[in-house]
């Protein structure tokens, strides 16, 4: 892709969009590669260490899709944007705006830094804003839980309300998945030794002991050195770097949380997802869908 000043093609808008949203306005938003906008590319390239030419080559539009699909992943997770493209147009801009109204913020569209830190935190507000949902300790025997505990049932309540898990919709799937990864609350780790991960560099395992240290633990099992260390920051708690042993017993629904917002889950399932599209994002395809619709089927009854 090369987009020269003065030019004038279907790529431009999204082009003038993104630069907006990153913080390199002024210009107009109008589809032509002027004088504004070559000198919004030239700052964005300076920013961004790339050669200053105020082309749009190769190099400089795959980073601006970079840093969009960032910030659409972002909006995604709190459910202000359905789709993940690196392209930004008005329904990215609008969704941006939306947020910042929403969190006190200064409505302008771009994603400087107060707006950034917003959403990344997952204590910021999403759509639909609902008061957290409270399990208590009976709902869950109705389903079947056996191993319950005070510190348990805390655990599950800190997640829904720390990760923002609004939504009757997102509750009822969250439960039943939980309650048939972990056979309802038997397993908090995965059975396997974790040997399987070790060297694995796509789940941060760079370090001899990693793949046993960090297996699958909690609910949806969460597995590798990276995640862990998301985790970790996210709940500002470094001892979850300790490993498996650490998380399974004192953060099995919390780190299931984490899971469920890191992926978009709540937005996901609040938008009508099915059981089986659920379970396909959960388990990579369908293992144990009869007794994931099975709990589910329970948890419409019993969360209401």
């Amino acid at each position: 892709m090369m987009m020269l000043e003065g030019s004038n093609d279907g790529n431009v808008i999204y082009l003038q969009y993104s630069l907006l949203i990153l913080c390199f306005n002024p210009f107009e938003l109008d589809g032509y590669f002027g004088p504004g906008t070559t000198k919004a590319v030239e700052r964005y390239q300076t920013v961004r260490n790339i050669s200053v030419d105020g082309i749009v080559g190769s190099q400089t539009w795959n980073q601006i899709q970079i840093d969009m699909k960032v910030i659409q992943e972002l909006l995604k997770n709190k459910g202000y944007l359905s789709t993940v493209d690196g392209l930004a147009g008005p329904k990215t801009l609008n969704a941006i705006k939306e947020f910042q109204t929403n969190n006190g913020l200064t409505t302008d569209g771009e994603v400087g830094s107060s707006t950034l830190r917003k959403l990344m935190d997952p204590k910021t507000s999403n759509i639909p804003t609902a008061k957290a949902y409270v399990v208590t300790m009976a709902q869950l025997k109705q389903l079947g839980w056996t191993k319950l505990t005070d510190s348990l049932l805390a655990d599950l309540n800190k997640a829904i309300s720390f990760y923002n898990l609004s939504g009757i919709q997102s509750i009822r799937h969250f439960i039943s998945q939980c309650a048939h990864e972990s056979a309802l609350g038997y397993y908090t780790a995965e059975i396997a030794d974790g040997s399987a991960y070790e060297g694995r560099k796509d789940l941060g395992n760079i370090y001899p002991g990693d793949g046993p240290k960090f297996k699958g633990a909690g609910f949806i099992q969460m597995t590798g050195r990276s995640n862990y260390q998301s985790f970790a920051n996210s709940i500002g708690d470094q001892n979850v770097m300790e490993g498996w042993y650490y998380v399974a017993p004192k953060y099995p629904w919390k780190s299931a949380g984490y899971w469920w917002y890191k992926n978009g889950m709540t937005a996901f399932c609040n938008n009508g997802a099915t059981v089986e599209e659920v379970t396909k994002r959960v388990n990579g395809g369908y293992n144990g869908l009869e007794s994931r619709r099975a709990y589910y089927n329970k948890c419409v009854k019993i969360f209401t």
